[in-house]
């Protein structure tokens, strides 16, 4: 069963999907669930899983979030409560103080700025660091999801895969494969989980950074509180 472990929504500041056709895709798709990955966010997670369970799709959600902390971007898989640090030993014990995993997305991406790279972290933070984003369909290299790779495989890490989807068409670009039997968590954890994956086109930042500006200028907003088929949600 296929799980997608990062997604973006309307609720990000730069991407203008709604949750509602995000579940519908999916569902479609055959996946057995994804994470909804929101940047600094997790207003999306109570939407989603109500329109789940309205519409009686056989998926999964998992609660999760984009921090951005003072030594990049981390990600937050299997929590349900939004956390506001920004210290990154304060913002990974209140991870796993919540049962969660901490993940470094796109950890070696020479792209981006945001990054947080696991060889630069001292020994005392990288002991937070429960697994790496090993594919991630957006990174133009292909080198920087194999140096993700190595490193998780050199480290004993988790190994995660995600489109980290903005648009629509992206969504499912990437999973890890678990066997229907197994709970995703212990699958990860236990290192049973098979990471696959394509990679997007690489025009798709631009588009995303058009979207992010259109936001902040108001000509897309945000949906309603608790309303993921709020028409303001432009889907993309």
């Amino acid at each position: 069963m296929k799980f997608d472990l990062h997604v973006h929504s309307v609720y990000s500041p730069d991407c203008a999907t709604p949750v509602s056709k995000l579940a519908e895709r999916y569902a479609r798709s055959g996946f057995g669930g994804f994470a909804l990955t929101d940047h600094a966010s997790m207003d999306g997670l109570a939407p989603l899983r109500s329109y789940v369970k309205e519409k009686k799709l056989p998926l999964e959600i998992i609660g999760a979030c984009e921090f951005l902390s003072d030594r990049g971007e981390v990600i937050g898989l299997f929590i349900e409560e939004f956390i506001p640090a920004r210290d990154f030993g304060e913002l990974c014990d209140a991870i796993h103080d919540q049962g969660g995993f901490v993940i470094l997305p796109h950890p070696f991406d020479s792209v981006r700025r945001k990054i947080c790279r696991p060889d630069l972290l001292p020994q005392d933070s990288l002991r937070h660091v429960d697994g790496l984003e090993v594919f991630n369909a957006r990174s133009v290299f292909k080198a920087d999801n194999a140096k993700a790779a190595a490193f998780a495989s050199g480290h004993h890490l988790m190994r995660t895969a995600g489109s980290d989807a903005h648009f629509l068409f992206e969504a499912g670009r990437a999973w890890v494969d678990i066997c229907e039997s197994e709970e995703p968590a212990l699958a990860l954890k236990k290192g049973r989980a098979e990471v696959g994956g394509r990679s997007a086109p690489f025009f798709v930042h631009g588009p995303t950074t058009v979207v992010k500006w259109l936001k902040r200028i108001g000509m897309i907003q945000k949906p309603a509180k608790d309303n993921p088929c709020d028409p303001r949600a432009h889907p993309i």
